[in-house]
């Protein structure tokens, strides 16, 4: 009974035109939107750290010119423990200065410095990564640099300027990164909540809900098999939209991310099933899934930075499963962190919501 349940919902969903729109152009309409819009991203407040591992005085003065370039910007200096601080947010970077930065300098030898991102915010993280990047590129080959002009505000040309470097992190700097959770968490998410928000009031109207009771249907067969059936459309949306990243060549799909994958599927059918459960009827479960959509792209984090929103928000925001999934994907990616407890955790919260759509949805199939 549940595999015929499950097949007929899974059937019955994707033989909607409407459902089989929303599959195909959701992740493509969303990769677009996102590409507009970090392509003409802009911040005015930054936070970054310095680790300065260099002991001789020029290098602190050197800095201290290169950062007064960026007008708004939040510059201090952090110990080597500085990793809390970007994993919590409270940093969007930190520029390690090495401990031959001087020596180099003085001998007009090519000098680097390293950019380690923050994962709460990267799209920031980025963006302030491709200026630093670009405004010492302008000024390689310029007196910029000469320990004379630093000294004296005046010398000769020559001395290079230094190379900024994020060493393994660079893939991960850069707009088809940025595409990964927009165009496949959030094209999910839309998807879902769009088609499973309405699920119990489409079968209340059409009189399958008391075909079901007629036929004994057992409450929790009846609301699982939905559950898994949208589960396995969010999959195929996911597939979809990491098809649509292969144009872009993004090979940044790791064994932990088709785990986060699944969890992201199970939590928006989930929460889209609670939503139809609750509703009175479809126009009011529309309207929610509606709002839903938009609550998720807000907290998701991949489309406005945690730091922009409000405090009392933020806290939401980082207990937000959606966030979670692409927080601990960051993570992985930037820190090459062990993510398990993180994916224990996002893995709670769905069975949470697993037991509540089950629950609430049973409900509805009852004798009247």
């Amino acid at each position: 009974m549940f595999l015929t349940m499950f097949s007929a919902e899974l059937k019955r969903t994707l033989k909607n035109p409407y459902s089989f729109v929303l599959i195909l152009i959701v992740p493509v309409a969303i990769t677009l939107i996102a590409i507009v819009l970090f392509s003409s991203f802009g911040f005015l407040q930054t936070k970054i750290g310095i680790l300065n591992l260099d002991t001789d005085p020029l290098s602190r003065l050197t800095v201290g010119i290169v950062m007064s370039l960026f007008k708004g910007s939040n510059i201090s200096y952090v110990s080597e423990d500085y990793q809390q601080k970007l994993l919590n947010g409270d940093l969007q970077a930190v520029v390690v200065i090495p401990k031959d930065f001087s020596r180099k300098l003085y001998a007009a030898q090519q000098t680097e410095l390293i950019f380690i991102p923050s994962p709460v915010d990267l799209q920031v993280s980025t963006v302030m990564y491709r200026t630093f990047r670009s405004m010492f590129e302008d000024l390689n080959g310029s007196p910029f640099f000469d320990p004379q002009v630093i000294r004296y505000l005046f010398a000769s040309p020559g001395y290079p300027a230094p190379r900024l470097s994020a060493l393994e992190r660079e893939a991960v700097l850069n707009l088809t990164s940025l595409l990964i959770p927009i165009t496949v968490f959030l094209s999910t998410a839309c998807v879902l909540l769009a088609i499973a928000s309405v699920s119990l009031q489409l079968d209340e109207q059409s009189k399958l809900t008391e075909l079901f009771v007629s036929m004994n249907v057992g409450r929790f067969t009846y609301t699982v098999s939905k559950i898994l059936a949208y589960t396995s459309i969010g999959l195929t949306v996911s597939v979809v939209a990491l098809l649509i990243l292969l144009r872009f060549r993004v090979f940044l799909i790791t064994p932990a991310m088709i785990e986060l994958i699944v969890l992201n599927s199970l939590f928006h059918a989930s929460l889209g099933l609670i939503l139809s459960a609750i509703s009175p009827n479809m126009q009011v479960s529309s309207m929610l899934g509606v709002a839903l959509t938009a609550l998720s792209f807000y907290f998701s984090g991949g489309v406005v930075p945690l730091s922009s929103m409000p405090a009392h928000l933020q806290s939401l925001a980082r207990n937000y499963p959606l966030f979670l999934v692409i927080y601990s994907m960051r993570k992985q990616q930037l820190f090459a962190l062990d993510i398990t407890s993180d994916i224990k955790r996002i893995a709670l919260l769905v069975v949470v919501f697993l037991a509540l759509s089950s629950t609430l949805g049973s409900l509805k199939l009852r004798r009247r």
